[in-house]
């Protein structure tokens, strides 16, 4: 009886001492819409490194890969992070236009002419501008990372010129300029959400969609597609960024310690994709899809058909504005 006594006064006090420590340690969610095991998950999962790290173990981060906590759904999920329910959120620029028309020039094709540049931009007054301008729409902007540059696939033919692109059903994401640029290449683009497109191209409902090589393997797109060509027509960056509801609550230590953390993060995932973008190749023609990478002559003509395109939409999202991202990428290339 004594002894059980004994264990009771010992054991008990210790039981209450981990509860109350696990008690004081405040959980974070980070949310984004690509599966486990992408660039963006590997970003995550080291911010909530970093996080444990920095905070010495008072956050723990919760990581939700293809938006789980809002079933999947875009919009529900930044709404959730705009009421403080999600914390953090990761999301590409491409799906970032519907906050701001402006998201869409980072995507002009043959804007950037490689990583480190298109780092260097986004870094600087032009990216600066699109982070503080989510201040407006509840949310706090902390850093960018990247989605990549994006390639375009399909199960018909290897593409090298323009007319290779004519009639091909091409999934792409819903903004305008993603539209523009296949249908003036004289393809037949369409939009559907992410989450679709695995089964829109094993069913052969199109014949192709574009998107980073990062996310061509992660998807297994490489599955469903025979064809994949190197061209990388368009830029791609993610936003990391928290909600203002939330970061109002925090001190600015803890400010400070998760901006820290963010950039870090950040930073790692884009030397991730820019790796990936080397050891992808080889491993999507092991998975049996035929590269096609394009010269620079043939790209010619590819940017050729598309100085129309660009011009409209420089006009149309702003000209001081791209040319601030153009006057970026010039003194770079200086």
């Amino acid at each position: 009886m004594r002894f059980k006594q004994f264990l009771s006064l010992t054991i008990t006090p210790i039981f209450l001492l981990s509860a109350a420590l696990s008690a004081n340690v405040r959980p974070v969610n980070v949310s984004y819409n690509v599966a486990d095991g992408s660039s963006w998950d590997q970003g995550a999962e080291r911010f909530q490194e970093l996080v444990k790290e920095y905070s010495g173990g008072e956050y723990t981060v919760r990581l939700h890969p293809n938006a789980a906590l809002a079933s999947g759904n875009d919009r529900v999920e930044l709404e959730m992070t705009q009421s403080g329910a999600i914390q953090f959120l990761i999301k590409s620029t491409t799906w970032m236009t519907g906050l701001d028309d402006r998201y869409q020039a980072i995507g002009l094709p043959w804007l950037f002419p490689d990583h480190e540049t298109a780092s260097a931009v986004m870094d600087g007054a032009a990216g600066d501008v699109l982070l503080n301008d989510l201040d407006q729409h509840a949310l706090k902007g902390l850093a960018w990372g990247v989605n990549g540059f994006r390639q375009v696939t399909n199960s018909k033919r290897p593409i090298t010129k323009p007319a290779d692109l004519e009639g091909l059903r091409i999934r792409v994401p819903g903004i305008a300029l993603y539209l523009s640029i296949f249908e003036g290449l004289g393809a037949s683009p369409t939009t559907m959400s992410f989450a679709e497109v695995f089964t829109a191209l094993q069913t052969g409902a199109v014949d192709g969609q574009e998107n980073p090589l990062s996310l061509i393997w992660s998807s297994r797109f490489h599955d469903v597609q025979k064809y994949v060509t190197l061209w990388d027509y368009s830029y791609d960056a993610l936003a990391f960024v928290s909600s203002s509801r939330f970061w109002s609550t925090l001190d600015e230590d803890d400010q400070k310690m998760f901006a820290r953390a963010a950039q870090e993060a950040m930073d790692f995932q884009r030397e991730v994709v820019k790796q990936e973008d080397i050891d992808l190749v080889g491993k999507l023609e092991e998975a049996g899809m035929t590269v096609t990478k394009l010269s620079d002559e043939q790209l010619d003509a590819f940017k050729k058909a598309l100085e129309p395109v660009y011009k409209e939409y420089k006009e149309k999202l702003g000209t001081e504005f791209v040319e601030t991202l153009e006057n970026g990428v010039q003194e770079k290339a200086e």
